[in-house]
């Protein structure tokens, strides 16, 4: 009897492990007004590099997501950039560091920024709610 609770505990040691990192996700959301479309342009790295993923965000559309995984060999490596704005030429706008990457690697890492139009709201968790920490930037 001892062998099976020992090898039961080891086996399950190893397989909890050994689990899967469940990626880490940006999500974007467009609660500015009816009609107005929320332009978003994602870059990873460096706020330097030219963006390389763009979207228009309808309003109350589904959320835009960027979904990836943690570099694991190098501490502070994974950083993703987007710009935000909305408005003819864009008249508000806002550059955000969008997620940025720890000592360590994370797994399962939720960054929800929402745009309305008072500002940017962000919050970190699924269940609780935004709060504001940005006002548009004006062009």
């Amino acid at each position: 009897m001892d062998h099976l609770i020992f090898f039961l505990l080891i086996t399950t040691m190893y397989f909890g492990v050994n689990e899967a990192c469940k990626k880490n996700h940006v999500v974007i959301h467009n609660e500015l007004a009816p009609g107005i479309d929320l332009n978003i342009a994602c870059r990873k790295d460096s706020i330097v590099h030219p963006p390389t993923r763009f979207h228009t965000l309808k309003y109350k559309d589904p959320f835009y997501i960027i979904e990836f995984e943690d570099n694991n060999q190098v501490p502070h490596d994974e950083k993703w950039y987007c710009m935000l704005s909305h408005g003819t030429r864009p008249k508000y706008w806002y550059d955000i560091e969008v997620y940025r990457q720890g000592y360590s690697a994370r797994c399962g890492q939720l960054r929800s920024w929402i745009a309305r139009k008072d500002g940017i709201w962000f919050t970190r968790k699924y269940h609780s709610p935004p709060g504001h920490v940005l006002n548009w930037k004006i062009q």
